[in-house]
């Protein structure tokens, strides 16, 4: 681009740099990405979203000279004068704000001009930057979401879109109230990130998310509808693609006849064969699923430019080989970069959760051995719950009422490693007797001798650990464990599983979601 061709364009700013000092900064940074002069700074104040190039050259002579350099700099977007039609209208589904820009960011610039686009995000409340990541101390739930939602509106914009948004908030917000966490909190997400979101999806919040998708749909009156698949193991994707299943197959929801898509959740789609397993799935009920390959090699470039817009949640030059490797393996056969959708054709079923999870098979076994320990819920006097070290609980207010909602004549004995029991430190009932097991060199010469101890009882014992499901490769050392456990306990009822909140939701919905009760009552919204 050229200052002559920017004229009518009208700059914004990218909401996470700071000017600070006549210095402009990333986020919280110390490090300055530029200084400016004290002209330059009454340009940089007077660009307000609103402004076109033109408007600002004639207050600030070699305004668009700067504005060119700022846009290199990604100080700054340049977004141009754009109309779109009011049909077709073109509805996309997201779990978080930046889901369908890395996904479907290629298709959605081909429908930019084309169509009416809206973007519509689940989750709104947040607290996740990059920098939770380094532990550092930026976390402040209104401050994330007001920023984030920021980003996504600048990234709308770039796609001639709109953006919306639901109440929703993140699951790390959901495992863990943004008003608890702490650097302590931030430690433990870094430690163990798949505790606060490697969770299976509650049917009860499932229904809750598809009755709100409904009523929004029902406002916005889409003409085509895209969502996502659902891929890898990240609570949000997976409650997401469902509660927009159960919404499509609901005849109440009058979305017949509306053309409907699937796309492959990036950077989840690495996830090997799970895109073919949740195909099949939705084949087995009688859903007609058609994979389509688009060719996005022209606007490519566009994309990664859109994508860099949520700055605050990746660094563009670590998820640009991702973007690329996708792209070029989808359009591989003709040596052309693409994106993958799933046309869903015909009458629609939902499959059973479990069909949908990568680790089908092990779900099916504990699904059938949970149930079997509820069968008979009310005559248990006693239950034993062993969380070894990679065992993970989940929320664990909801487990503990759905375990006496079960059992509730049962006094439950829990034994749990040192590393995760802070997961229980919130509202403990007293019927939960807990014990700590330290680690250190002889953790597991604790572990055998409460294994030991226990066999004293004929108590239903449910073990917490991650190869629980056998779905991931295990070590010489832990399949030996895993054999020797098995073997201790082979003669009482015994439920392998990987979170308790696993075992619950096998036997019992647990509770919908709260929304935070702080609101940000002065959200900007650009």
């Amino acid at each position: 681009m050229t200052p002559a061709e920017i004229t009518s364009h009208i700059p914004h700013l990218r909401p996470h740099n700071c000017l600070r000092d006549g210095k402009i900064y990333f986020m919280i940074s110390s490090r300055p990405m530029l200084e400016l002069s004290c002209e330059e700074m009454a340009l940089y104040r007077d660009i307000d979203g609103s402004k076109t190039a033109a408007e600002l050259e004639e207050v600030h002579p070699g305004a668009c000279d700067r504005l060119l350099k700022w846009r290199e700099a990604q100080i700054l977007e340049l977004i141009p004068p754009q109309s779109a039609p009011a049909h077709p209208h073109l509805v996309v589904i997201e779990p978080h704000m930046d889901d369908a820009v890395l996904s479907a960011g290629g298709r959605l610039l081909h429908q930019r001009g084309h169509a009416r686009i809206t973007i519509l995000s689940v989750v709104k409340w947040s607290n996740f930057t990059s920098y939770l990541l380094l532990k550092r101390d930026f976390f402040d739930l209104q401050a994330v979401t007001a920023l984030r939602q920021r980003e996504s509106d600048l990234a709308a914009k770039l796609l001639g879109a709109e953006h919306r948004t639901l109440d929703w908030s993140d699951a790390p917000i959901r495992f863990w109230p943004g008003e608890r966490w702490s650097a302590t909190t931030v430690q433990r997400l870094a430690d163990t990130p798949h505790a606060f979101v490697k969770l299976f999806p509650s049917p009860a919040e499932v229904s809750l998310l598809a009755e709100q998708l409904a009523d929004t749909l029902h406002q916005l009156a889409p003409d085509e509808l895209w969502i996502p698949m659902g891929l890898g193991d990240h609570v949000d994707h997976r409650t997401t693609r469902s509660a927009c299943l159960q919404m499509l197959t609901d005849p109440r929801q009058r979305l017949e006849g509306i053309p409907v898509s699937m796309y492959e959740d990036l950077p989840y789609a690495a996830t090997e064969g799970h895109a073919t397993q949740i195909r099949n799935a939705l084949v087995n009920c009688g859903t007609g699923v058609c994979r389509v390959i688009e060719d996005i090699t022209d606007v490519f470039e566009d994309k990664l430019r859109v994508a860099s817009t949520y700055a605050s949640q990746f660094k563009l030059s670590y998820m640009e080989p991702l973007l690329h490797r996708f792209a070029e393996t989808e359009g591989a056969a003709q040596g052309r970069l693409a994106e993958a959708y799933y046309r869903l054709e015909g009458s629609l079923s939902v499959p059973d959760e479990c069909l949908l999870s990568r680790e089908c098979e092990g779900l099916k076994g504990l699904k059938s051995g949970a149930r079997e320990l509820a069968s008979n819920g009310h005559q248990r006097r006693r239950l034993t719950i062993m969380a070894f070290p990679s065992g993970q609980f989940g929320r664990w207010e909801s487990i503990q009422q759905c375990l006496i909602n079960v059992f509730p004549a049962a006094e439950f004995r829990v034994y749990v490693s040192d590393d995760a029991a802070w997961q229980l430190e919130a509202c403990g009932h007293e019927k939960f007797e807990l014990h700590i097991v330290q680690g250190g060199s002889i953790r597991w010469f604790r572990w055998f001798s409460i294994i030991f101890r226990e066999l004293r009882f004929r108590t239903p014992v449910i073990v917490l650990w991650r190869g629980a499901y056998a779905s991931e490769p295990m070590s010489m050392v832990k399949k030996v464990i895993n054999v020797l456990i098995r073997f201790l306990l082979a003669f009482r009822r015994i439920v392998f599983a990987r979170t308790l909140w696993d075992v619950c939701l096998m036997v019992e919905p647990l509770e919908n979601p709260k929304v935070p009760e702080k609101r940000i009552a002065d959200l900007e919204v650009a």
